[in-house]
């Protein structure tokens, strides 16, 4: 089934417009938020190298918006100054426009790449040399094996002992938004809702026609056209009154809930969010009382996890203070959210895991930090009198932590969309 619709809404930026705010966040991450970070985490000298078609996952958010690959080989070497704060930002690439977010350190003639990175390693003589490899965070373990053999071997016996993990610095580079960022954060989220609100319509929703399928090809077709990505493959399912299992696929009916999770990716940043209509049946006005009662509930779930996420406090710590009081609270409730951000499952603290409602080792410990985004992601079991069982209510939606407290972007779902079915 095809499915057409007249409505755009949804206003995006042209390609020059898009890459000078890009170009514009990177350099002011690179002034502001990166000597930061270094002295933060006592980092002298931080070394990120990519190869083209096999990039480093941090490497690609320090490219410009002219840079689009390492070009066979790209190296970035941002190095403390001996006798101040001074970070120098260094790049040995071919490609000179990489200038001026950084300087490109000359080679000498016919000389390779890493004996270039040496000499510049020796001119500084840092304590310590960061790399991307790490065991726990795919993003912080870009440098591939060839690469570490060649670094290792030009850096000999005296700098390879230098070598450490770049994985806290490079987390806190990956999970920080500047100020520019969260703003334009809010305007990402309010064109992932518009999409929303475009898919729940009458028009695209016909029952006993339109399949959860169907309504999947029309979002993904949507984003494309609009010069847009998914964040992720999106999907839509049905709860039921009478359904066999909690998510359903299918042809939609009169009486269903229809959940739909999607994200786009915008300015190279990530949004994702879980969002519900109900199919109304003829001679109803409005969903049965038990599932408004029950998105109230989400609803007062949500409050909970905001009272709860404080500066400082591990993911963990969330997770379990928030499902304690929830239970004190009579929910039955799942938690399960995550950092969001260049990438939708990003860098810093797990907060729950579908599959493990329990303490999470190593990424559940990471602390809460002021000016970082999340998917706050759950569910909740309602029991619906007027279907007499439990239903889950899935419900997500990118927040933000922020002067020492979690904050929506946009508001939050408080009632179903509704499709009107013409009987």
């Amino acid at each position: 089934m095809t499915l057409h619709t007249e409505k755009n809404t949804v206003q995006i930026l042209s390609l020059l417009e898009q890459e000078k705010i890009m170009d514009q966040w990177l350099f002011e991450r690179l002034e502001q938020l990166l000597p930061l970070l270094m002295k933060k985490h006592n980092v002298e000298m931080w070394i990120t190298i990519g190869k083209e078609y096999n990039e480093d996952p941090i490497g690609k958010t320090f490219f410009p918006s002219a840079i689009d690959s390492s070009r066979r080989l790209t190296i970035f070497a941002f190095v403390k100054e001996n006798h101040s704060d001074k970070i120098n930002r260094y790049v040995i690439s071919s490609n000179k426009t990489f200038e001026p977010f950084y300087s490109c350190y000359p080679l000498q003639v016919n000389e390779d790449p890493f004996d270039g990175l040496m000499r510049l390693i020796e001119k500084f003589n840092p304590e310590s040399i960061a790399v991307n490899s790490s065991l726990h965070y795919a993003f912080c373990d870009g440098l591939s094996h060839s690469n570490y053999e060649k670094l290792q071997k030009v850096l000999g016996t005296q700098h390879a002992e230098k070598l450490v993990s770049s994985e806290n610095i490079a987390i806190d580079w990956l999970q920080t938004r500047t100020e520019s960022e969260l703003h334009w954060y809010r305007k990402l989220e309010g064109i992932t809702k518009e999409i929303v609100k475009q898919t729940f319509t009458n028009e695209l929703v016909i029952p006993h026609k339109t399949s959860t399928q169907d309504l999947v090809r029309w979002i993904r077709q949507h984003v494309t056209d609009l010069g847009l990505k998914t964040s992720f493959y999106p999907t839509v399912d049905i709860q039921r009154q009478d359904g066999s299992s909690d998510r359903l696929e299918g042809v939609i009916l009169p009486g269903d809930i229809i959940h739909l999770d999607f994200g786009i990716e915008y300015l190279g940043l990530c949004t994702d969010t879980q969002q519900l209509a109900y199919v109304l049946k003829e001679n109803e006005i409005e969903p049965p009382k038990g599932l408004r009662n029950a998105l109230n509930t989400a609803n007062e779930f949500e409050d909970l996890f905001f009272k709860e996420s404080k500066e400082g406090m591990s993911g963990n710590e969330i997770f379990l203070n928030v499902l304690t009081k929830a239970e004190q609270n009579q929910m039955d409730a799942m938690l399960y959210s995550h950092p969001i951000g260049y990438f939708c499952h990003g860098a810093g603290p797990i907060i729950g895991l579908y599959d493990k409602q329990e303490y999470i080792p190593i990424r559940g410990e990471l602390r809460m930090e002021n000016n970082t985004c999340y998917a706050l992601e759950f569910n909740i079991r309602h029991f619906i009198p007027e279907w007499n069982k439990a239903v889950p209510i899935y419900l997500e939606e990118t927040v933000c932590f922020k002067e020492g407290k979690m904050q929506f972007f946009t508001g939050r779902q408080t009632d179903f969309y509704l499709i009107k079915p013409e009987w």
